[in-house]
């Protein structure tokens, strides 16, 4: 996935790729005990961080600009705002990736299945349940998070 400006200077460059491994081996640990196989469910968590934020070093640090994040309402690289079965892990979020996956996936488990009855195809029903909106509205970039999400669906596993 593409890094922003900033990620592409030399400073950043090994910062976005050990944090890039880092989800990796956390979405890959959720993904183990997913309601959907786990390549499934990897590849949904993958989409959904990198159309939310690019996995962005800023924002998974919780330095936002002004206007990413929800203005301040949603932190971290899936950006979840502050809700019942993330509060917990709310106050710990900033930089710490384990949470941000963590936080994701308690609600994309919540969630995934919300438009289903109404018949909404998958992947893009998750992804509107997901943002917690009308299962009648597409989401913001929907077709960019289905094709991420086939993206991710395509590409080989890696061994460890």
């Amino acid at each position: 996935m593409p890094a922003s400006k900033l990620d592409k200077t030399p400073e950043r460059t090994e910062l976005r790729a050990s944090n890039l491994d880092v989800f990796a081996v956390e979405i890959a640990r959720v993904s183990v005990k997913a309601p959907l196989p786990p390549r499934q469910w990897a590849s949904l968590l993958g989409a959904i961080g990198s159309i939310e934020s690019n996995f962005d070093t800023d924002i998974i640090a919780g330095r936002c600009p002004k206007w990413a994040c929800d203005h301040g309402r949603a932190k971290g690289a899936f950006q979840n705002q502050n809700v019942g079965p993330v509060a917990d892990l709310w106050p710990i979020a900033d930089g710490n990736i384990t949470a941000q996956v963590d936080m994701a996936d308690r609600m994309l488990r919540r969630t995934w299945k919300g438009c289903e009855a109404q018949g909404v195809p998958f992947p893009a029903g998750a992804f509107r349940a997901y943002a917690g909106r009308s299962c009648s509205w597409p989401v913001h970039r929907e077709q960019e998070r289905v094709a991420a999400y086939l993206r991710l669906m395509a590409t080989p596993a890696v061994k460890p």
